[in-house]
């Protein structure tokens, strides 16, 4: 009887180290193999009451990458940049191919400042918020317009985006 508890346990044990590892792995390496074998992974959003596409730049890497030669951008779709701390981020045009609104988000999750209809013919300027924000939103020209979005907008963002001082 003795024995069988031994084995019963000692089963548990590589158990719950297996799930660790694969947990571990996950969380580390996760993402890397998701945009490996399927692409860029979008989530969903909401400005306000208007659902948005996007993809997600978190890393230096990628928001350095932003939309710079997208060709085009599906309806109601966007890259949503998020940033360690709310601070001034500049956004400019270089490399871009289509014409953006570019929408500043704060902590609280509301619109501080939109940019409407930002060309790729602008570049060198660099646009940004007269206000603190720590999310960008960039989506095609008009977007903003075209669904009468306002500064003081509520955002909604998963909570597995958000920075782990937010959640």
């Amino acid at each position: 009887m003795f024995n069988t508890f031994r084995h019963l346990l000692l089963d548990v044990i590589i158990f719950l180290a297996a799930v660790g590892t694969v947990f571990f792995l996950y969380q580390t390496y996760g993402s890397f193999v998701m945009d490996r074998f399927f692409g860029e992974q979008q989530v969903g959003m909401f400005v306000r009451d208007v659902g948005v596409t996007v993809s997600v730049a978190d890393t230096p890497e990628e928001r350095n990458l932003g939309l710079s030669g997208v060709e085009s951008l599906p309806t109601n779709e966007g890259k949503l940049f998020v940033f360690d701390k709310e601070g001034d981020y500049g956004f400019w045009m270089k490399d871009m191919n289509i014409p953006l609104d570019i929408i500043w988000i704060n902590n609280e999750r509301r619109v501080v400042h939109i940019e409407e209809n930002v060309l790729s013919e602008s570049y060198p300027a660099i646009y940004s918020s007269p206000e603190p924000a720590r999310f960008v939103l960039e989506v095609n020209a008009f977007f903003a317009s075209t669904f009468k979005l306002n500064e003081g907008d509520t955002v909604t963002i998963p909570i597995g985006h958000l920075p782990p001082d937010l959640r």
